[in-house]
């Protein structure tokens, strides 16, 4: 079948077949590849070659790539999808085939990996979509082989290779829309998670290593993005280090889903950092092709993710266990379980067709706000009332319109430990200022001495005039404000600046001061005044308005809750991160 989907390039595959023709196993390999072949393919044109083979004789400077990026726009020929099966010749596929066998039985971790996993993950000749480029089994053997001279099992290898790879530096993401072949990956390391994912795969399987890319398909609730981690497959389970751990282990947490809080913020502060990332399913990606089940067509790109024949479900992996039956209210004969996205609504998670009135789901995650949907005359509408499961436990959320309460919002998108972070380090830095610009002879004028908050206020107790002034920290960093407000001694705004990079405001002329109002660098998430809020409960069917209303101050107080409900609070002048929430006694529990 996959022969018959070559065209002009049958010839090409079907000389590997018989260039092996003595050597049973390579040959077995080289028929595995072609058939899972259909369906892999590349963007390519003359421009995007011309940057990557750049970019592979040398790293290239951020403002330097994206020149020479925008410079290759005009190279003649449009870019066309490049087909695998159409596209790659008979000296690429041999070589590729020879070098990964000889990895494979070189390796000090042969008897680890069996010849099913050599073919699913060590064998194939791409990770994902990225460039290839001929030779590249080599020259990444030739980087990275002396870092593992002397490791004796596959997880050994897996550990130093993955140190060795994160401890290069991080480069800024180029312009280039495109992923780069391995090869120049090890010119651009980016920050990019799937890029550092593709690299680091394809120096493990050139060196003999079993891996693949895992992935949570999306976020369940935070940001619009998903998350790809590489994963060390071998015959007792997946092995995976995660943020900063150094060994690899089974039944890990899933990687980069927690933020770390580097010290206690002080007793009464309004934020916590319970706030973790959270998916309903971890996914694999795999070179060939998995039995998946047809399902109707419902919206959005994750949907046909759930219908991938490249996507196998391996939540239990990383002990994801739990299970819920859901009994439709909808007269429809296929849910989905959606999590609510930043700007696109529900988007589904998890399929599954009715049985006897019901839709099971099996390793499902907990703690995650989810709402199942189904197709009803060619629409998709909720089938149901949003749930979590909390111990094994499904708890439904309804609202109760007979009981209505009020509540005050600072925020409409939960905090995190990160932020909590830059906020406990500002306390020490100091307001101070100045006649002359250069601050040669600068006053204190206050001390920031608590943690701040969003918005905070000082006193200032000084007659002295002064045209200069600036927040300073023995660290820059430590006193990053998003917005400085200057009051004159009679208790009139001077000025309203955002603070830039130059790290000081200019008055124009002397003044003497009696306030500063200072905001820390923050996620714009923030009640601000001016702005208008819409709150919405979900009504078991759609996002219905409970007020609007546009704040005088850096709080919001609603009334008209029903109790229990679903919450959603929207800026409508600017912004677009906001999440659904519940309230308990008064405060955001978010999902």
């Amino acid at each position: 079948m996959s022969l018959e989907m070559a065209g002009d390039n049958r010839s090409e595959l079907e000389s590997v077949i018989e260039h092996y023709a003595d050597e049973p196993l390579k040959r077995e390999a080289a028929e595995w590849l072609i058939a899972n072949m259909p369906g892999h393919s590349v963007v390519w044109s003359g421009g995007i070659q011309a940057f990557a083979d750049s970019v592979m004789l040398r790293p290239l400077p951020q403002q330097e790539a994206d020149r020479l990026w925008d410079s290759l726009q005009n190279t003649p020929g449009a870019e066309v999808r490049r087909k695998d099966i159409e596209a790659i010749n008979a000296e690429f596929l041999i070589g590729n085939i020879d070098r990964a066998f000889e990895a494979w039985h070189n390796s000090p971790w042969r008897d680890e990996v069996d010849f099913d996993r050599f073919k699913k993950y060590v064998l194939p000749y791409r990770v994902s979509h990225e460039l290839l480029r001929h030779g590249w089994r080599d020259s990444l053997i030739k980087t990275y082989s002396p870092t593992i001279k002397n490791a004796k099992t596959a997880k050994e290898a897996f550990e130093l290779l993955r140190k060795e790879i994160n401890s290069t530096k991080r480069s800024a993401k180029y312009k280039f829309p495109h992923l780069l072949d391995a090869v120049a990956l090890r010119n651009h390391y980016s920050g990019v998670c799937l890029e550092r994912c593709v690299y680091l795969a394809n120096v493990c399987r050139a060196l003999g290593l079993p891996v693949t890319i895992d992935n949570c398909g999306r976020w369940a609730n935070y940001s619009d993005s998903s998350h790809t981690w590489v994963a060390l497959i071998l015959e007792d389970g997946t092995y995976t280090i995660i943020d900063e751990d150094s060994i690899a282990r089974k039944d890990n947490a899933i990687d980069a889903s927690t933020f770390k809080l580097n010290q206690a913020m002080p007793a009464g502060y309004p934020y916590t950092s319970e706030f973790r990332k959270r998916l309903v399913k971890a996914w694999r990606q795999t070179f060939h092709l998995n039995p998946v089940e047809t399902m109707p067509k419902f919206k959005g790109e994750l949907a046909n993710r759930l219908s991938s024949p490249r996507l196998v479900d391996v939540s239990q992996e990383y002990g994801i266990s739990g299970s819920v039956s859901v009994k439709p209210d909808k007269e429809t004969e296929h849910v989905w379980l959606c999590t609510h996205a930043l700007t696109s609504g529900w988007i589904p998670q998890a399929y599954s067709k009715v049985s006897r009135g019901r839709a099971r789901f099996d390793n499902i995650s907990d703690s995650v706000l989810m709402l199942p949907m189904g197709i009803l005359n060619g629409k998709e509408v909720a089938a149901g009332l949003p749930f979590y499961i909390s111990d094994g436990n499904k708890i439904e959320i309804k609202p109760d319109m007979a009981q209505l309460t009020s509540a005050t919002f600072t925020r409409k998108y939960p905090m995190n430990a990160g932020w909590l972070n830059r906020y406990s380090q500002i306390p020490g830095a100091r307001l101070e200022g100045s006649d002359n610009l250069e601050f040669s002879n600068p006053d204190t004028l206050f001390i920031i001495t608590q943690t701040p908050v969003f918005f905070n206020s000082a006193t200032i107790r000084s007659d002295k005039p002064y045209r200069y002034f600036r927040i300073f920290a023995d660290l820059p960093s430590y006193a990053n404000m998003s917005m400085f407000n200057i009051y004159d001694k009679d208790g009139s705004i001077i000025t309203s600046e955002a603070w830039t990079k130059k790290g000081y405001i200019d008055l124009g002329t002397p003044a003497v001061i009696s306030k500063v109002e200072y905001f820390p660098w923050n996620d714009g998430n923030f009640v601000v005044p001016g702005h208008e809020y819409r709150l919405d409960f979900w009504n078991g069917a759609e996002w219905q308005l409970i007020q609007s209303q546009i704040s005088n101050g850096y709080e919001l107080t609603f009334s008209g809750i029903p109790s229990g409900a679903l919450l959603l609070l929207h800026d409508l002048t600017e912004g677009k991160e906001e999440r659904p929430f519940t309230l308990n006694e008064g405060k955001q529990v978010w999902w």
